[in-house]
């Protein structure tokens, strides 16, 4: 759509149409006129309103999830908003990080809020629940009256936030990481309300989003970019500030206003976009969650302008994180850093193992490359982090999401509390269980001659609902319990359809059966199986997808080595020593009390000869024993399923 050419009447009438349709894109007001990007990507995927959850583990996340963001006071959220816009308080803040002192860098006021409204408007697509719909129009109104009573488009909880940006505007810029003048990630806090404006205009159509966006991208743009040469910036953006670059690109994108672009451009971090476009692995030392986002908002700025640059550093940070800087659950880091790939014997024994909050920027960064090239070698990634970072992040009572996930052998999780802890890991805590749907499948951006088709990347208990072409698809599976996955192909009209299925890298010999008859599908060179035919209106797909017991050894070490059954990795329970007295708290109660690493048992082996000694003692709630004398009474499950108790997710090798 360009500017000027609709009304604000056809607009309301357009958008109705879409909505009655199911077909719904982003959409911008009459006053705007939105931008599309470079002919780029090639994969697509459906809409979260267009996938439903059936019973399976994330079913009962996404549930919790929504429990939680009901039960969260969006007044208390709003606090610091108002109070900095000149308004009285509505409600009390809550603690932790968002009203107390946190390492002498102060509270990260108000950060809490925009990951609400992104959460919010997600999940309110993935359930359709329409009390969340109405906490999202209250929460927009009220920020509106934030935004109108301060007069000039700021809007933060940030304690005197224009000040500190005059200060920046002026030219003082003391930076390190994390703060800016003293003050705790002020850029973040931009970044993540935009990014939930955004989410709340694309993801509910809220059109009162849009305007409070674009007052605060061109508030922080005129007020303090345009003022300050490219080296300052850069200078800036020393402080972790999320994907800001990303949230300027897509203000672009939603409007057409090149400013927006060209304020993107100079928010592109050149001490990461610069070497690794040059394959460069310079991450060692890097506080890693600053920089995942960076790598999001690069290839966002490629798709809108092409410069390949940003495409290659991308490609390479995430090829570089994958392969040298990961653990067995998917997520990467200990103690929030980059390290060596030669130091993992010796982090392993370090308690504050990946942060969650990697895992979820990791997430976004595969989805957004997926689009670019869509492969298995990506979704195996994606299905190893959420199967079993993100899985095993939330306690199974009160659905609260840990920090970090300790590695170490015989050690154990702390969850946030519901009130009073809101760390960066409660932050995207929020939004996983809103979007657990968005991966399961993906379709072709262009069809080619009107031929649809669907590639089914994850095997997660779900229905597609693809209005548009009248297509239903239900897949139905208990893994790991069971070895079959089957879907119902239901069409309005018999049709041609291309199925594209991803062909696990923990399955061997997989037999297909479609419609009764054992078939033997194409495997495409990125790894999914191809069936392209004309379809009758109902069909069933069964796949039988055989799991075995595997070993995977520490990276960069033959020291250390994890069990694997399927796509889940493995954990051993290891009781209940010297546990704190409660598994939910603020940061200094986090997992502090260690066991002897002599009381976990090793195995004195070969890597090989391992899993037969894995023995199963219940397939209805998939459980394993080990049958070796040091390992009597060692239960081992799936790892998501263990908490309140110590784990072995690493098993000491010594032979």
């Amino acid at each position: 759509m360009r500017k000027g050419v609709l009304t604000k009447t056809s607009i309301k009438v357009l958008l109705s149409l879409l909505l009655l349709i199911g077909s719904f894109e982003p959409v911008v007001s009459a006053s705007y006129g939105g931008s599309k990007p470079a002919d780029v990507t090639f994969e697509s995927y459906f809409p979260l309103r267009e996938v439903r959850l059936l019973d399976s583990p994330f079913l009962d996340l996404q549930r919790k999830g929504k429990e939680y963001l009901l039960w969260l006071n969006p007044d208390s959220l709003l606090h610091f908003y108002r109070i900095e816009a000149g308004l009285p308080s509505k409600a009390a803040p809550y603690a932790g990080w968002e009203s107390q002192d946190v390492w002498g860098a102060g509270p990260l006021r108000g950060g809490f809020l925009g990951f609400y409204l992104s959460s919010v408007s997600m999940m309110y697509q993935s359930t359709d629940d329409k009390r969340l719909l109405k906490r999202l129009k209250y929460v927009l109104k009220e920020l509106e009256l934030c935004q109108k009573a301060g007069k000039d488009g700021f809007l933060l909880g940030l304690k005197d936030g224009r000040k500190l940006f005059a200060e920046v505007a002026s030219g003082k810029i003391k930076t390190n990481n994390p703060t800016v003048n003293g003050a705790w990630a002020p850029v973040y806090l931009i970044n993540k309300m935009l990014l939930g404006l955004s989410a709340a205009y694309t993801q509910c159509q809220m059109e009162e989003a849009l305007p409070i966006l674009i007052r605060l991208a061109d508030w922080f743009g005129y007020q303090v970019l345009d003022k300050l040469t490219d080296d300052q910036i850069q200078r800036l953006l020393i402080c972790e500030h999320g994907s800001i670059n990303e949230s300027y690109v897509e203000a672009y994108e939603l409007t057409g206003e090149k400013r927006f672009l060209d304020w993107a451009r100079r928010l592109n971090d050149h001490a990461m976009w610069g070497p690794l476009s040059e394959g460069k692995d310079i991450l060692f030392g890097w506080h890693a969650n600053t920089q995942i986002p960076k790598f999001t908002g690069f290839h966002k700025y490629y798709q809108f302008t092409g410069d390949e640059r940003f495409l290659t550093a991308a490609t390479n940070f995430w090829n570089i994180v994958t392969q040298n800087h990961t653990w067995v659950i998917g997520g990467n880091s200990t103690g929030e850093h980059f390290f060596p790939k030669e130091e993992f014997a010796d982090r392993v024994l370090l308690v504050g193992g990946p942060e969650t909050c990697n895992s979820v920027n990791m997430l976004r960064l595969t989805e957004s490359l997926f689009c670019q090239y869509p492969d298995a070698a990506k979704a195996s990634y994606y299905e190893r982090v959420l199967f079993n970072h993100i899985l095993s992040a939330y306690d199974p009572e009160k659905g609260m999401c840990c920090y970090f996930t300790s590695m170490r052998p015989g050690h154990y999780r702390i969850y946030a509390s519901r009130d009073s802890s809101f760390w960066c890991c409660g932050h995207t805590g929020l939004e996983s269980p809103a979007k657990l749907s968005k991966f399961i499948y993906s379709h072709s951006k262009r069809i080619i001659d009107g031929d649809p088709d669907i590639r089914v990347n994850l095997f997660i208990p779900s229905i597609l609902f693809w209005k548009e072409k009248g297509i239903e698809l239900i897949q139905q599976n208990r893994l790991p319990e069971s070895e079959q996955v089957s879907f119902m192909l239901n069409l309005k009209k018999k049709q041609e359809l291309i199925l594209r299925i991803r062909k696990p890298d923990w399955a061997d010999k997989v037999t297909f059966i479609i419609n009764g008859k054992v078939e033997y599908p194409i495997l495409d060179k990125d790894g999914y199986w191809v069936v392209n035919r004309t379809w009758a209106r109902k069909n069933k797909i069964i796949l039988q997808l055989p799991m075995h017991v595997y070993v995977e050894s520490l990276m960069g070490s033959d020291r250390y080595a994890a069990l694997l059954y399927g796509p889940y990795v493995l954990a051993g329970r290891m009781g209940t020593e010297n546990l704190p007295t409660t598994f939910w708290g603020k940061m200094n109660n986090t997992a502090m009390n260690k066991i002897d690493l002599n009381k976990i048992p090793v195995f004195r082996m070969p890597l090989k000869q391992i899993p037969a000694y894995v023995k199963s003692i219940s397939t209805d709630t998939l459980k394993f024993k080990i049958d070796l004398k040091e390992f009597d009474n060692v239960v081992v499950e799936p790892f998501y399923k263990v908490h309140f108790e110590r784990y072995a997710v690493y098993w000491p090798i010594s032979y």
